[in-house]
């Protein structure tokens, strides 16, 4: 296990990161998806309420539900990995 130095720990928890909830995924053709129009459902392969992951730059670090905030959506973290884990895991990556 490598270990962060508490520089190296301020430098990389300042790293501006990119965060991607995905709350389900389908296959469908092509062809089906060219023909998709406004109003067309795609069914995906979760169910409601089963919440999205949530990722850091590629990786998934925990799950969370959708809400609406001030008329935007977010995202309630409802499980995440040790803090820990995550820094060490992006500091051996060499974010």
């Amino acid at each position: 296990m490598v270990e962060i130095n508490q520089h190296e720990y301020d430098i990389l928890v300042d790293t501006e990161v990119i965060v991607d909830v995905v709350f389900g995924h389908t296959f469908i053709s092509l062809r089906d998806f060219l023909n998709l129009g406004e109003g067309d459902v795609v069914s995906l392969n979760k169910q409601a309420g089963e919440g999205g992951d949530v990722y850091v730059n590629d990786r998934i670090i925990g799950t969370g539900d959708i809400i609406v905030i001030d008329e935007k959506i977010a995202v309630r973290i409802q499980e995440a990995m040790d803090n820990d884990n995550v820094v060490r895991y992006f500091f051996e990556e060499g974010l």
